[in-house]
């Protein structure tokens, strides 16, 4: 039971690690996807393929305005942000169901299914797949029991406990934080992303959430359930063709202290460079966001140039990097097995309390992002072209921090 603000903030911890994760296990099988003709495509498959991305994109996009509300939850209350999460893969007991990063097959709609399932409704029909192909079909009854030491199976049970502890608690006592931490819904796309100053905004938070996901029981068809469920009946309908290029499995570029055993080991050395460029890109965007939600003594306009800079790295640093891995050679010449984004998070990522030094140390890190994605682009040029590119992020950021 939730009754204290510690309590609360444990749990919506657990809520931003859990949106900050489901995120990026729809951005993988996105970026995994094949598009050009000559990849064995027909017209209508490439078509078909480009929609199903677009749509699981969308679906992240929410995701990602999700983990902004949770963020706007802990201000209200009086907390920072929380952007930090294990590293891939987690099995069954860390969180109610595996965490993998998957290439879009069957069964990543599969999973993504289980991820979004409503309480009440029946488990989807297993992936299509052999059996010694299948990654985690212990995902199956992954829902049955809560594993221990959690008490949910379900995100959406998760999230109700969170709006009981809200009610149970003194509204004057709990909502202790300035307004001005508030982040509102002003990005280049929409995050539906919601401000939360007292109990009955908290709670209509928390209730747009989960209907995001779950839908409401008369309406599902525009839910993440609903629209995952229609992308894996199309994908059924299509005969199960080979929409993605042949990413690995949990790609990852060293072992990790929080996940320990699994994942592929990038091993072929400019592939394993350009995974290593990702990990810096995207923790530099994480960096990026605990600075925005996690400071107000920034001036208006250097919030916007930070909000303005947060989301152009993501379209012009973490999808064209993480597409150009797919398409680089996991293991060897001797395998057609291609990479993928890891999404590894070396250190936590934590904005410095000091003002001054918040923006040297962003600056220093684009620069090392830069510098990286230069020297590697004698190699791969479009890497090179995704350095150039930010290195105007950088230049904007830096009018604005003195």
């Amino acid at each position: 039971m939730i009754d204290t603000r510690e309590e609360l903030t444990v749990a919506l911890h657990e809520a931003a690690e859990l949106e900050h994760g489901l995120m990026i296990q729809y951005l993988f099988p996105a970026f995994s996807m094949k598009k050009r003709l000559d990849e064995g495509l027909s017209a209508p498959q490439q078509r078909s393929a480009r929609t199903w991305q677009a749509t699981i994109l969308r679906v992240a996009v929410e995701e990602m305005g999700h983990l902004g509300t949770v963020c706007n939850l802990l201000a209200s209350i009086g907390e920072g942000p929380y952007l930090d999460r294990p590293n891939f893969p987690q099995r069954s007991g860390y969180y109610p169901f595996p965490f993998d990063l998957v290439p879009f097959s069957d069964e990543a709609l599969y999973r993504m299914l289980v991820f979004e399932l409503p309480q009440g409704e029946p488990l989807p029909p297993p992936p299509r797949m052999p059996a010694p192909d299948r990654l985690t079909m212990d995902s199956v009854a992954a829902l049955s029991a809560a594993p221990d030491p959690l008490t949910y199976d379900y995100v959406g049970e998760l999230y109700g406990d969170i709006a009981d502890g809200l009610r149970r608690m003194d509204e004057q006592e709990l909502f202790i934080g300035p307004r001005s931490a508030q982040v509102d819904n002003s990005w280049s796309v929409d995050l539906d992303l919601r401000q939360v100053v007292d109990r009955s905004s908290a709670l209509a938070a928390i209730e747009d959430i989960v209907v995001d996901g779950e839908g409401s029981p008369t309406e599902r068809s525009s839910s993440h359930y609903g629209r995952f469920a229609r992308v894996r009946q199309e994908y059924e309908e299509s005969g199960f063709f080979a929409a993605a290029r042949p990413v690995v499995v949990n790609p990852r570029t060293r072992a990790q202290r929080d996940a320990p055993t699994g994942g592929t080991l990038l091993v072929e050395e400019r592939t394993r460079r350009a995974a290593e460029l990702f990990n810096g890109a995207y923790g530099t965007v994480l960096l990026m966001l605990e600075q925005f939600f996690g400071s107000t003594s920034e001036t208006p306009e250097q919030r916007a140039v930070l909000r303005a800079a947060t989301s152009r790295m993501m379209s012009v640093a973490i999808r064209p990097l993480a597409e150009v891995l797919t398409e680089l050679p996991a293991i060897g010449p001797g395998s057609p097995a291609t990479a993928g984004a890891p999404f590894e998070i070396y250190d936590r990522e934590s904005a410095s309390p000091f003002a001054s030094a918040r923006w040297t140390i962003l600056l220093e890190r684009l620069q090392a992002v830069i510098d990286d994605a230069v020297s590697l682009g004698a190699d791969i040029p479009r890497v090179g072209a995704v350095g150039d590119t930010i290195r105007y992020v950088r230049r904007s950021l830096a009018e604005v921090a003195a």
